[in-house]
């Protein structure tokens, strides 16, 4: 079982510069991380790390992993450490446990062959690392630390592509993997879809920390949300350090990507983020966070209503946005509902989030046998919920060409108001990733606007 609390006893938090995270629940990853560390501690070694059950399980490799096929180096299994110790590098102090240089020397992904309490096999897909190496129990004596391991002759899967993306090397993986099993697309056509789309899509990404929603087993499998990529990220990748207060993970802050290239759009995909995820504020130039620049009207009809009904609500936002010299632009969540941005001149959340409550509680007063300004659910059948709460710093929205893991590969996808005020059928305006694609051609980003055009709130 993980239990990090061996790690614990041995560290002082306020002695270290290790990460030591309180007692809790381990977060959730998709055991595939691995990190190399190079320790310069009484005898150089390597710390091998693997990501597996919210713990990174650990081996300390005096002659490190550079081998030729069939060889053997001793390999002392040694605590579960902490997730973000992935991330780790720096000085332990002399007279601490560990103490000396730490830093990291080789970090990838891996694929699982075997993992059992004896033997562990697995397939690194790392910079310096790259093929398949089995950790085994040379015996149960020394309280289970005595290990060996040994590179196989079996080089890395044929599943693990490199590519040049606009100058960067990375290697794609499991490309035949079906994502969207009632489909049958890929990952393949997923990284593609994303390639494709990136003109239009990566100006909505600009300045913005992106919150991947990753299904490594595709859509009907599991799914998690991914803030924090310091364990894993490439150094090319750009990412930015904010406060997460109330964390489910307990962490204090995390560092979110920005994706502001293809390269990175294509190591997200890759990592199966179907979703990406983008709050209404950017980055300011202290690499906080700045005031939004966006306010989001996020319409979720409670069934029987449906995207139709949120078509006529929208009609009525927009009517309201008018009236305030504001001008709205929508697009469908690739889900149920409708979302309509507003472009504005940079305000304070706490002025974003009460401007759009307002509204909808004006809309839900005056239209209260369809429109519903309150979350609950029990009162939200037949009726358009408007979510003005999507304003708050702390949240997030789905970003504009960003495909959705529903049953077929839809996207959030930008729409004119001809078609909202034409649409009559859920169909009207279901767009799947080629049907995008045909529609960038057609009319180019529907949402240009929103860096162009902003409003100022009232008041």
């Amino acid at each position: 079982m993980p239990d990090l609390s061996e790690y614990r006893r041995k560290r002082d938090a306020d002695r270290t510069p290790e990460p030591v995270p309180d007692e809790g629940p381990l977060p959730h990853g998709d055991d595939d991380v691995f990190v190399v560390q190079e320790h310069h501690a009484r005898k150089l070694h390597y710390d091998v790390r693997l990501e597996r059950d919210g713990v990174l399980v650990s081996w300390a490799v005096p002659k490190g992993l550079l081998m030729s096929p069939g060889t053997i180096h001793l390999a002392v299994h040694t605590e579960d450490h902490p997730m973000e110790y992935a991330a780790f590098e720096g000085d332990i102090p002399h007279g601490e446990y560990g103490g000396g240089k730490v830093e990291i020397w080789d970090r990838g992904t891996y694929e699982t062959i075997k993992w059992s309490d004896d033997e562990v096999q697995v397939v690194f897909h790392g910079r310096r690392v790259d093929g398949q190496y089995v950790f085994f129990r040379r015996s149960r004596g020394d309280g289970g630390r005595d290990w060996m391991v040994r590179r196989t002759g079996v080089q890395a899967a044929p599943s693990s592509v490199p590519v040049v993306v606009d100058g960067r090397r990375l290697k794609v993986t499991n490309l035949d993997k079906v994502l969207y099993p009632s489909d049958g697309f890929t990952k393949a056509e997923v990284i593609d879809y994303y390639r494709q789309v990136a003109p239009m899509l990566l100006p909505h990404l600009a300045g913005r920390p992106v919150t991947f929603r990753r299904y490594p087993n595709g859509t009907a499998g599991a799914s998690f949300y991914e803030k924090d990529v310091s364990r894993h990220a490439p150094e090319w990748v750009r990412t930015v350090r904010i406060a997460t207060p109330g964390s489910a993970k307990g962490a204090e802050s995390a560092d979110f990507p920005l994706i502001d290239d293809l390269p990175g759009l294509v190591w997200a995909a890759n990592l199966a983020a179907i979703e990406l995820h983008v709050p209404q504020w950017t980055i300011n130039a202290d690499g906080g966070k700045g005031d939004p620049d966006l306010v989001v009207f996020d319409l979720d009809p409670g069934a029987p209503a449906t995207l139709v009904e949120c078509c006529r609500v929208a009609e009525l936002i927009r009517a309201e946005l008018a009236e305030d010299g504001l001008v709205g632009y929508p697009k469908t969540s690739g889900g149920k509902g409708l979302q309509l941005y507003v472009p504005i001149e940079p305000a304070p959340a706490e002025h974003t989030v009460a401007y759009a409550k307002a509204l909808a509680e004006r809309l839900a007063d005056a239209h209260s046998d369809t429109v519903l300004a309150v979350m609950a659910k029990a009162r939200r059948v037949g009726k358009v919920f408007i979510d003005w709460s999507q304003n708050s710093a702390a949240k997030t929205t789905v970003a504009p060409y960003s495909l959705r893991a529903r049953e077929n590969p839809t996207a959030s996808t930008p729409v004119t108001w001809d078609e909202v005020a034409a649409c009559q059928r859920v169909a009207d305006l279901t767009f799947l990733a080629d049907d995008v694609l045909a529609r960038i051609a057609e009319h180019g980003d529907l949402l240009a606007g929103l860096r162009t055009e902003p409003g100022r709130l009232p008041g």
